[in-house]
């Protein structure tokens, strides 16, 4: 399919999109009939998305009481419905007085709790499963467990704390759909700590640079984690390339719920990048509606930050500070920053300095609480800025339209031959352009342009 059709197609997919339960594999996925009311796709031999492992093979292995209703639920989560019962789902299945000795049970009660955005929940059944006798012992249990623990602590901002938990799940050697899933989210902590060359090298060193397996496990996170990269460092074609296959391979699990992972907002950033303002619109409203349908402040809170970039009129700033408030209620400090740090921009280009000081400010006291020393730096430099002459206006026309060729991702022998000159002369103007913004490279395009 051409890219321009793709991308048409995955903007107009929404909350609307039929669910047809689809295989629990890391391979293809073959569809599968409509969900029963009394049995669950891996009961029928098809089944549901989950990431992070597989189920065995052979259904006789697993009490299927226990696992239909964690299946079940997991299910309801992926479609983006009912988050109040699969909450409460979950929370029966996890309050068993027995031990939990059946992971694949445990796993999927705890991911529907992060889906719903009850961090305090799943920080409470982690503490519990670390005295647990049958996850102390169990190898498999203890990767799992970390696993949990680390995008907990991701998801409130925690950056740091859960790369180091991620590290030591891959220094576990653990088996192939484990690893992918902490590969997946150790490349987005690193990168929202803005340690982006780490984040590459653990990309290159596990052969995820290039054209993925169609079986790799977690394909859908890899790429999602990859688009975060691309988008970081300006490459925003790429990032948009990458946000669309991660929902493409949803697709296929039929998972509507952006909860599971917000390609659509992410990629809205990747298209406002790439100027192509239609496109990130269309995704941003319809992530916005399958968010409201799910109903999770997070989630509502990252479409809405995603809607009001997107828009780029009047109602930006109230969509914004709607935004902030929701991240704020739902504890998502790792998005909050970025929404405030939008913000305040947003206010800067308005000329409303006292507003844009005091969201910036806000910005620099959640990454301080968040211990993340790349977002204080890049916020210590917008406040820099206010009180500095806007030096964007002294940029030649050229210049700047180099700057942003560049911001782009685009290599200097592509905008060479975009724009009919030499490479020596692309040099030259995006030194000027470095030297006129006191900045040192391309990275901080980023920044200064945003």
């Amino acid at each position: 399919m051409a890219g321009n059709d793709r991308e048409s197609q995955f903007a107009k997919a929404g909350a609307g999109t039929e669910v047809v339960p689809t295989c629990l594999t890391a391979g293809h996925v073959a569809k599968g009939p409509a969900p029963e009311s009394r049995t669950t796709a891996w009961q029928r031999g098809t089944a549901t998305y989950v990431p992070g492992m597989s189920l065995p093979d052979d259904r006789t292995l697993v009490p299927p009481d226990d696992l239909c209703l964690a299946l079940g639920n997991i299910e309801f989560a992926n479609r983006g419905v009912d988050r109040a019962t699969v909450t409460e789902r979950a929370e029966r299945l996890l309050g068993a007085a027995e031990p939990h000795t059946n992971p694949h049970r445990t796993w999927l009660a705890i991911l529907a709790l992060l889906y719903a955005g009850d961090l305090e929940s799943v920080n409470a059944q982690c503490e519990r499963l670390e005295c647990d006798p049958a996850w102390v012992g169990s190898h498999l249990c203890q990767e799992l467990l970390l696993l949990l623990r680390a995008r907990s602590n991701l998801l409130s901002g925690k950056a740091r704390r859960a790369t180091h938990m991620l590290k030591a799940v891959l220094d576990r050697g653990p088996s192939a759909q484990p690893a992918s899933l902490a590969v997946a989210w150790l490349i987005e902590a690193l990168v929202h700590l803005g340690e982006l060359d780490g984040a590459h090298q653990v990309l290159v060193e596990r052969k995820l640079a290039g054209p993925l397996d169609p079986d790799l496990p977690d394909r859908a996170y890899i790429l999602a984690a990859r688009g975060a990269l691309h988008m970081s460092g300006g490459q925003f074609r790429h990032a948009i390339d990458d946000y669309l296959a991660c929902g493409w391979v949803l697709s296929t699990f039929s998972v509507v719920n952006p909860a599971v992972i917000p390609w659509r907002s992410k990629a809205v950033f990747g298209a406002l990048g790439a100027r192509r303002y239609d496109l990130a619109l269309a995704l941003a409203e319809e992530e916005l509606i399958a968010a409201r349908k799910w109903g999770s402040p997070r989630g509502v809170g990252i479409a809405l930050h995603a809607v009001g970039v997107a828009r780029r009129d009047d109602t930006s700033v109230g969509v914004l500070e709607e935004a902030v408030a929701l991240l704020a209620l739902g504890r998502a400090h790792t998005e909050l920053v970025q929404a405030l740090y939008d913000l305040g921009m947003m206010h800067i280009r308005r000329q409303e300095m006292t507003r844009a000081r005091k969201r910036l400010d806000e910005a620099a006291f959640v990454a301080y609480e968040c211990r993340n020393t790349f977002w204080q730096e890049r916020i210590r430099f917008a406040l820099e800025r206010l009180q500095a002459p806007d030096n964007t206006s002294t940029l030649t026309r050229q210049e700047e339209k180099i700057a942003y060729l560049a911001r782009a991702g685009h290599s200097n022998r592509r905008i060479a031959e975009m724009n009919f000159l030499t490479v020596r002369t692309v040099e030259f103007h995006l030194s000027s352009v470095y030297r006129k913004l006191s900045i040192s490279g391309r990275r901080e395009l980023v920044t200064v342009l945003s």
